[in-house]
């Protein structure tokens, strides 16, 4: 089969799509969008073969998932789950990974990984502060265990209902729900081992922005003075006043009546009655009681002295959240001082902790923000989506009473999924319509669950997929692939290593998703020409696919922790690496077993 135009537009857009999510110049969802546009209006797809697209069971599947797996965060079910490790973990980091990866594993196996990671890993900070353990030696294998246990369902990772739906688009058997069950569980239980022995010991121990930044010397304390009557600062300009001389003082607000000035603080003009909020230490509180026309009112306080309208600083580790809306925009422009009363001391990104030009700084997936409020302002930062409060548990007001129904909808599915012949796009939808029906969501809630970017992305690359099968591509790829793994005459599990090998590489610098719908196609084509079971090569893409361990770029989990664990890129490539190549070797010997391709040779023709 030679290459056609058609061909090469398909796959020159794929290589600029790759490049593209690599450099990371614009967001992987936007890129996916665009290149459905191009496809449509360069006449590869019809306008209704794309928007046949959104209607894929595996959209349906993945946005139904995330509905599920936020009503059983929204009723306690996860959290209550994962507040029973606190009494029985130990007092190091292996004790705690010991407790924690199994249970981790096995949620992750009927919930969608990233909420989980989202739940546990305040938890994780909070367990490892008070242990005195390092958090960045338990947020890896933390990450790492999640993917573990999505490999074992068919519903634990997205990857492999996209597998499964794209084989059955191209006629083969879909996977049922426990089909993955057993290759996933040999992958987990080996990679748990390699994370509690080899894997334990060449962790990094990085300081996260809390530890490097608090102390207690400095410790900072919230005040507020009321310009009274008469004051000399009355018709001061708040850069000119005393105020803005204090020793370690910052000032927070300004309020006026009711309400906050929404001038920048240097050009504000005092007024009688003004309050000045701002947030100091204990020697700067009282130099500020000295200063004439300010008064803070009194009442019996804190350490011995007395005064009122004065709070103790919270400081607190947040990490912009994969569903975000501050993505994309820079500190100043989201106004966290406005929005929830707080201030940004530092950002930590990718094992830098940055404290110059914060207000300039754009916001990024995985950023940790080290942030500082009063116990009002950061319960109100507990509420946001936006953000992911870390270093205690975070607050929630589950509907406890609904917990039993949240829990029953996804027992419903597995058990539905496995004895009746109905697709698991209609169970998981059925499951997603009963929790909002029976008020464990409202529907604006499971709007907001559905994380739109992961849909689109999914959407994109199903659009790709299907402009390679439509042009032939798909099949010019696996008649390469034959002739290679032909003209070495290599037996069936040889080629399901490669198989494995390749997915796993790609999936280190792309999309799980994105190389799971490129390379499903073409593992069955390759299946089918040399006359195996689909089956195994199907599973080796799943697996393949969701093994991303050297990187942080290729999965959501490992993008969540690599912020709040304070890790460089090497990190993952020096704890991750050896684990895809264990993953690898696994893999490469568990499936051809299970799947009785061990010895398997066929008489070969070179296409």
């Amino acid at each position: 089969m030679s290459l056609t135009a058609e061909m090469l537009m398909v796959f020159g857009l794929m290589a600029v799509v790759f490049m593209t999510m690599i450099v990371e110049r614009l967001r992987s969802d936007v890129i996916a969008g665009c290149a459905m546009v191009f496809l449509m209006l360069g006449g590869i797809l019809s306008p209704q073969e794309l928007f046949q697209v959104f209607g894929n069971e595996a959209v349906v599947t993945v946005a139904c998932m995330f509905v599920l797996s936020s009503a059983l965060e929204r009723t306690g079910v996860i959290a209550r789950m994962g507040a029973l490790i606190d009494p029985y973990v130990g007092r190091n980091d292996l004790s705690v990974s010991l407790f924690l990866l199994p249970l981790v594993a096995v949620l992750s196996a009927f919930i969608n990984n990233t909420p989980v990671v989202l739940v546990f890993m305040p938890m994780v900070m909070a367990i490892a502060a008070r242990q005195n353990i390092r958090p960045s030696k338990l947020l890896i294998p933390l990450s790492f265990a999640s993917i573990f246990g999505g490999c074992c369902t068919l519903i634990g990772t997205s990857t492999n209902i996209l597998v499964s739906s794209t084989a059955e688009r191209m006629g083969e058997r879909p996977f049922e729900m426990f089909d993955l069950t057993l290759v996933g569980s040999i992958l987990a239980v080996v990679g748990m081992v390699y994370l509690w022995t080899f894997g334990r010991k060449i962790l990094p121990e990085r300081e996260t922005l809390s530890t490097i930044l608090q102390t207690t010397q400095n410790r900072q304390f919230f005040t507020e003075a009321i310009v009274v009557p008469g004051s000399s600062l009355i018709g001061q300009r708040l850069s000119d006043s005393p105020i803005a001389s204090l020793p370690k003082a910052r000032i927070i607000e300004v309020i006026r009546g009711d309400e906050l000035i929404g001038v920048a603080l240097n050009e504000i003009v005092f007024e009688a009655g003004d309050r000045v909020r701002m947030s100091t230490v204990l020697s700067s509180v009282m130099e500020l009681k000295d200063l004439s026309g300010l008064e803070i009112q009194q009442q019996d306080g804190l350490d011995g002295l007395e005064w009122v309208g004065t709070q103790k600083a919270a400081l607190v580790e947040c990490v912009v959240s994969p569903r975000s809306s501050m993505m994309g925009k820079t500190i100043a422009r989201v106004d966290l001082r406005r929005a929830f009363g707080v201030l940004v001391l530092a950002v930590h990104r990718h094992g830098v902790n940055l404290r110059e030009k914060l207000q300039s700084t754009v916001l990024q997936y995985g950023d940790t923000l080290l942030l500082e409020g009063t116990e009002t302002a950061i319960k109100r930062l507990r509420e946001s989506r936006d953000l992911i409060v870390l270093g205690e548990q975070p607050h929630l007001l589950p509907l406890k009473h609904k917990q039993w129904l949240a829990g029953l909808s996804i027992v419903f599915m597995v058990v539905a999924s496995v004895f009746t012949s109905m697709p698991i796009g209609a169970l998981a939808l059925s499951a997603a319509i009963f929790v909002i029906l029976s008020g464990c969501l409202d529907m604006d809630e499971a709007y907001k669950a559905i994380d739109w970017r992961v849909i689109f992305l999914i959407c994109g690359m199903l659009g790709i997929g299907l402009a390679l099968e439509k042009t032939s591509g798909v099949g010019w790829l696996a008649e390469n692939m034959i002739a290679l793994f032909g003209y070495y005459q290599c037996p069936g599990f040889v080629i399901i290593s490669g198989i494995i090998l390749l997915t796993s590489v790609l999936t280190t610098f792309l999309s799980n998703n994105a190389v799971a719908v490129i390379m499903t196609p073409i593992a069955i084509e390759v299946a089918q020409f040399f006359e195996m079971n689909p089956a195994p090569f199907m599973v080796a893409v799943a697996m393949g696919a969701s093994a991303c361990f050297a990187s942080p770029v290729g999965y959501q989990t490992n993008a969540l922790v690599y912020g709040a664990g304070g890790y460089v890129f090497r990190d993952f490539i020096r704890v991750g690496l050896p684990l895809n190549l264990l993953i690898w070797l696994t893999a490469s010997i568990a499936i051809p077993s299970i799947w009785g391709l061990w010895g398997w040779h066929l008489e070969w023709e070179t296409p």
